[in-house]
Order: structure tokens, then sequence, then C-alpha cells
């Protein structure tokens, strides 16, 4: 929105050579920008559906299994086995 604002501003300002009316535009430039960004937050809130509660019903395929941190990585496990043998047994 800056950098809009800003090539409003010296577009305006190269266009009509007066810095009131460069300021001028450049004003209603940002209304018009905040004012386009409000609705399309409203539009985008307007259609999001809301959220079902998923607990119900059947209770479906059991969640992931997510590697634990330090062995998603061979080298980290290996460097870390190496330098602290306790640690990872």
């Amino acid at each position: 929105m800056a950098a809009t604002l800003l090539v409003v501003l010296g577009w305006t300002y190269a266009s009509t050579g007066s810095m009131l009316a460069a300021l001028g535009w450049t004003f209603l430039a940002g209304v018009v920008l905040q004012a386009g960004y409000f609705v399309a937050v409203l539009w985008l809130v307007h259609g999001e559906r809301p959220a079902t509660d998923e607990t119900k019903g059947d209770i479906g395929p059991a969640p992931a299994k997510h590697p634990a941190p330090f062995e998603r990585d061979g080298i980290i496990h290996a460097l870390l086995a190496w330098l602290f043998p306790g640690l990872m047994s």
C-alpha cells in the first residue's frame, strides 16, 4: 500500500506540478485502497463456513505419527550419538 501511494504521489506531482494536488490525490487513493481492503476482508469472512465438530459421528483414521525431533535427520542423529553416547540410547 505504501509503494502504491508513493507511485500515486510521484505520478500526480509529475503530472500536475502541484504538491497540494499530489497530496490530495494520494489521500484519496489511500482511502480507496483502505475501503477496498475492508470490503475484501468482509467478503472473505462472510464466505467462510462455520466450523463443524468433527468429534461427533465416526472417529475416522488415526492421527499421523510424527518422528521425534532428533530422528528426522540421520546426520544429526549420528552426530548427537557420537557427541553424547548416553543421550540417544
